[in-house]
């Protein structure tokens, strides 16, 4: 058989057992995985080469475009779509944001400081799966460090002491046996060389707690994407590389879900936390800010004092007022960024709440001020040089609005309680929580999204 018939011939057999999956049968399985910086619109991008994604979106559901949290960056964007609610109310706002109480800054992105319970503030999904009696899981899924209600866990650390502290006991031993080595990934972090080999353990372990140990919810994190699209921009030949090996890992999964203990009983959810923008230059907010006499450095760069700070998060940055004299002056700090090429807006406390975000007064780690921009820039933290610098070469970023079309992140799901064949229009993420708790039975009470009943074959 020619390697085009073979490839027809899997098609044929992954359409065959979508459908079959796609019934009301009671759902005792749920893998959701993320991929990381996956835009929705790869999915009808003709370079990109995703295969099992596509079969999967036209045999199960999937939206045109699924919109995520402000700022469109991993860890809200994560926290979201695992509770059913916004900024505003789970507490991650941002991957690294300051406390103005303490003028220091608070780090979400790896789970360096806190754990699960100090992170969340309200109920995620696999808190409510957990009390309903069912077995969870988590692969490198972000702000589950030290989760009682997760029976199983990997963390999402660049950092080999986390991994030693959060990596469930007896895990790594169990893995290994089965022929599956987790033990170097504490060593390995974040650096990029390692990203396809990382994504592809994910998977197997994935594979492993569904098969090994019967888990009923199973989140898993893919990040390839994300690291190569920051490198070289999105719709780059790497990043079409790397989008393709992401669809290799999630064939990997629905087969092990397709295996007769999980067929008919079984849905997979597909999504990711945001897309991604080119750039090739940066904004550098704190020049503005110390050249307005609001940070004191010494010629080393060695801050002695902050009453203003500008904090990146890629196509926005939150600008932290730490004193009354500073706040004060918050209008002329308005006029001088404003005049900076590709700083798109300027939002205050009132445009906060429609965003998802908290007010200032409500949680201290919440900033006066919102800085956006548009692709082609992305906000740095340097505060010394020129304004506005070259980025070293074409890049990728995110953190931009929401509603933006290259933001739009994506959603497909499959399997059992799944209808087939149904496209939606543009979703939140907040919805996926509150869906998934619907398919397992399990509440959900505290979700703000909205439960997708069109997709679902009850």
């Amino acid at each position: 058989m020619t390697s085009k018939a073979l490839q027809t011939a899997a098609i044929l057999i992954l359409a065959l057992t979508v459908g079959s999956a796609s019934n009301g049968a009671e759902v005792r399985h749920v893998v959701l995985v993320s991929i990381d910086g996956l835009a929705a619109s790869y999915l009808d991008d003709s370079k990109a080469d995703l295969p099992t994604l596509r079969e999967l979106r036209r045999q199960g559901a999937s939206a045109d475009g699924m919109i995520t949290t402000f700022p469109s960056v991993t860890w809200p964007a994560h926290t979201s779509l695992i509770t059913g609610t916004r900024p505003r109310s789970h507490g991650v706002l941002a991957n690294t944001v300051y406390d103005r109480r303490s003028r220091l800054p608070v780090v979400y992105i790896g789970d360096p400081q806190l754990t699960k319970d100090q992170a969340i503030h309200v109920p995620t999904l696999y808190d409510a799966a957990h009390a309903a009696g069912l077995k969870t899981a988590a692969v490198i899924w972000p702000c589950t460090n030290g989760a009682r209600s997760l029976d199983w866990m990997i963390p999402d650390s660049s950092r080999p002491e986390p991994h030693l502290r959060y990596t469930t006991p007896g895990l790594g031993d169990d893995l290994k046996r089965a022929g599956i080595d987790i033990s170097q990934l504490g060593a390995w972090g974040w650096q990029k060389q390692y990203a396809l080999r990382r994504d592809r353990l994910y998977a197997q372990v994935a594979s492993f707690l569904l098969e090994t140990k019967n888990a009923n919810l199973v989140l898993v994190h893919l990040v390839s994407t994300d690291g190569v699209q920051h490198l070289f921009g999105p719709r780059t030949f790497a990043a079409y590389q790397a989008a393709a090996f992401e669809d290799r890992c999630i064939k990997q999964i629905w087969a092990t879900l397709q295996k007769p203990a999980f067929a008919g009983n079984s849905a997979l959810f597909v999504v990711s936390d945001h897309g991604f923008a080119e750039y090739d230059k940066l904004i550098q907010p704190n020049v503005v800010l110390k050249n307005l006499g609001l940070i004191d450095a010494d010629p080393h760069g060695n801050v002695s004092t902050r009453r203003a700070w500008a904090v990146p998060t890629g196509g926005s940055a939150f600008l932290y007022l730490f004193d009354e004299k500073a706040v004060s002056r918050s209008a002329e700090i308005s006029r001088a960024l404003k005049t900076l090429p590709g700083v798109e807006s300027i939002l205050g406390p009132a445009e906060f709440l429609k965003l998802g975000l908290p007010d200032p007064k409500e949680n201290s780690e919440m900033p006066q001020l919102i800085l956006t921009t548009r692709p082609g820039y992305c906000f740095g933290d340097a505060m010394t040089g020129e304004p506005i610098v070259d980025a070293g070469g074409h890049k990728g970023t995110h953190g931009h609005r929401s509603e933006a079309p290259f933001m739009h992140a994506t959603f497909i799901a499959a399997g059992a309680g799944i209808k087939p064949r149904v496209q939606l229009k543009t979703i939140e993420n907040v919805d996926v929580a509150p869906t998934i708790a619907r398919l397992l039975r399990v509440p959900l009470p505290s979700a703000e999204g909205r439960v997708l009943t069109e997709i679902l074959a009850e």
